[in-house]
């Protein structure tokens, strides 16, 4: 049996501590929040709501079994999803999302979702510190530097360290420093975002199984995405450029209503008002891409989740890749008998490529959603009845096989390029 300190025990943290305790180790959560169970509210940014509205697909769900939770229970934190509308030309475009293996993606509450794993890990005799914010990381010593509510300081060693502790992770600094030609990259998107948050999600008419998408039609101005999660509340992330006169640092209101008239012009005007008065309330959110060229040091530390590549969510992947990456430590941890010597170098080796695979898909999401134009819907409309027409030749619809199945990003990357090459052989013929 080993001690493992996990810096950060958001959902990436929480479901590592899970697998790694049920592999019979002494795991250590250091947490700058406080105990969920008691209080989730520091867990969700009140001020900016950065922490509401994400979807967990199938790869997701797949990782959370694994660690044995139950699905019963899963299924409380959310609302499944049965399809996607497209709000453009002034209606909704509804797509039905079929299941592949007999799972759908989950409209997710965050905060119920992190009392699950905090519970289970608990369960499964996980220690946590609370209220302890990491401030120094040792890594040739195995050790972290803690300073808690009272400011007393304290050392905890172990035999491993893990970054869960996010895009500005400490673990990651302290690697940086460490490791001789550690490649580093941290670029921003052009478009930043708001989560603007209606607590009765009914005065809109929008189903809870769908997940509603607007400013298809903004030839690249606006893009945004509504979910309705359990509570019955629906949460709007806006993204707009940083700069322009339609951008995120609005502040007249008649400009920002007619931005919401245009696109979202079914809305009450009660609710318009309510989202105007957030949307200059709430601070912006960085859309942020984290790209490392290891995930891994000696045998000594290990990065998962956004520590190791935080992306911007225009694949609503960044929180599932973060699960599965539990998911796999702990697969290669029982093939190589919980050696660290082994096991790390083959996280890396597996999770930078998908990781980058990821990134690569996320930002071409991203262009395409930026640079948008008519074409978009008659393109998804020719990839899927090439495939049904072609199934042997012509690569399967790339969203379905991402939401719905846990294949490898490298191998649905390849979906992409090999899509985009069809795609404009057919434009050409």
């Amino acid at each position: 049996m080993s001690k493992i300190i996990i810096a950060g025990g958001g959902l990436a943290g929480g479901l590592a501590a899970i697998y790694l305790a049920r592999r019979g180790h002494e795991v250590h959560v250091v947490e700058r929040r406080s105990d969920p169970q008691k209080d989730i509210s520091s867990y969700i940014d009140q001020v900016s709501s950065k922490g509401i509205g994400v979807s967990m697909t199938a790869r997701g769900i797949k990782a959370v079994l694994g660690a044995g939770i139950p699905k019963k229970e899963l299924d409380l934190c959310g609302e499944y999803i049965v399809g996607m509308s497209f709000y453009a030309a002034g209606k909704f475009k509804t797509r039905k999302l079929l299941p592949i293996e007999d799972l759908s993606p989950l409209s997710l509450d965050r905060s119920a979702f992190q009392k699950l794993l905090n519970k289970y890990a608990l369960i499964n005799g996980v220690t946590y510190h609370f209220e302890h914010k990491c401030i120094h990381v040792n890594l040739d010593q195995k050790s972290i530097i803690t300073e808690d509510k009272n400011g007393d300081f304290h050392n905890i060693s172990g035999d491993l360290i893990i970054g869960a502790d996010g895009a500005r992770s400490k673990v990651r600094q302290a690697m940086q420093n460490t490791i001789r030609r550690f490649e580093f990259q941290q670029s921003f998107f052009r478009h930043g975002y708001k989560t603007l948050v209606i607590p009765d999600a009914n005065k809109l008419n929008f189903r809870k199984d769908l997940l509603y998408f607007f400013g298809m039609d903004s030839k690249g101005l606006l893009a945004g995405r509504a979910a309705t999660i359990p509570d019955g509340s629906i949460s709007f992330a806006i993204c707009l450029p940083y700069e322009g006169e339609i951008s995120l640092h609005m502040q007249n209101r008649e400009h920002i209503s007619q931005l919401f008239l245009h696109y979202l012009p079914q809305m009450p005007v009660d609710i318009r008002n309510e989202m105007i008065k957030q949307f200059i309330e709430k601070p912006s959110n960085d859309l942020i891409n984290v790209m490392s060229s290891t995930f891994h040091y000696q045998n000594k530390a290990l990065l998962l989740g956004d520590s190791a590549h935080a992306t911007a969510p225009f694949l609503g992947q960044g929180m599932n890749m973060a699960l599965e990456d539990a998911q796999i430590l702990s697969e290669l941890l029982e093939k190589n008998d919980d050696d660290f010597e082994k096991s790390l170098p083959e996280f890396t080796q597996l999770r930078k490529a998908e990781a980058d695979a990821m990134q690569y898909m996320a930002q071409a999401n991203y262009d395409v959603l930026s640079c948008s134009n008519p074409t978009f819907f008659m393109r998804v409309k020719y990839t899927r009845m090439m495939h049904n027409l072609f199934p042997n030749i012509y690569p399967p619809d790339m969203a379905e096989k991402l939401y719905f199945t846990s294949m490898p990003y490298s191998e649905l990357h390849n979906f992409q390029k090999n899509q985009n090459v069809w795609y404009k052989l057919g434009r050409v013929n």
